[in-house]
């Protein structure tokens, strides 16, 4: 398996899948603060000045649960979430779909993006990380493979040492993703 790129796995994302429900627009949230998108605005971040252009924040997350309780307590430690809307989202429909920005345009663009429940996406991103998790599963059979190598044939130590040294470097890139567990 080779490791795609962001734009490798949007381009293969099946867009017919999406029901163009809205629903991951009218509550989104994101991985970091609203101070911290603010203070990234104001560093020159295009993604967060893009995202901060989109959406606006709930005043809280009781707003945002009154909107779509089911979105609200699907995300991980919501209470201590932003929540936001899109500005340009009209019923369920982007009133600037055809001059939308990139971030729009990339949704979902990992494996383990946030997304509503009942999403069209949900099945086919099950399946990406279940892929993924195979892989890194594999990885971790290959380098316990090694590791047992290295008891029985000590002149190969320098070798095993290195392959097992990439293949963590090759687990660590889903690290923030849960790779220590799978």
């Amino acid at each position: 398996m080779n490791i795609e790129t962001e734009q490798e796995f949007i381009d293969r994302r099946p867009q017919r899948l999406c029901k163009m429900c809205g629903k991951c627009c009218r509550v989104v949230t994101s991985s970091v603060s609203y101070e911290d998108m603010q203070k990234r605005a104001l560093e020159g971040d295009q993604e967060a000045i893009d995202f901060l252009e989109l959406f606006e924040p709930f005043e809280s997350v009781e707003a945002a649960k009154a909107v779509d309780r089911e979105i609200v307590e699907n995300i991980p430690d919501y209470e201590n979430r932003t929540f936001y809307t899109c500005r340009f989202l009209k019923g369920n429909l982007c009133s600037r779909y055809e001059n939308r920005l990139n971030v729009c345009k990339r949704f979902p663009s990992s494996p383990w993006a946030v997304y509503p429940p009942g999403c069209g996406y949900e099945g086919w991103l099950f399946v990406e990380r279940e892929k993924i998790m195979k892989y890194v599963r594999g990885l971790k059979e290959e380098q316990l493979k090694y590791k047992m190598m290295l008891k029985t044939n000590p002149e190969l130590k320098e070798k095993l040492e290195k392959l097992i040294s990439t293949i963590d470097e090759n687990i660590k890139i889903f690290a923030e993703y849960g790779s220590e567990k799978w």
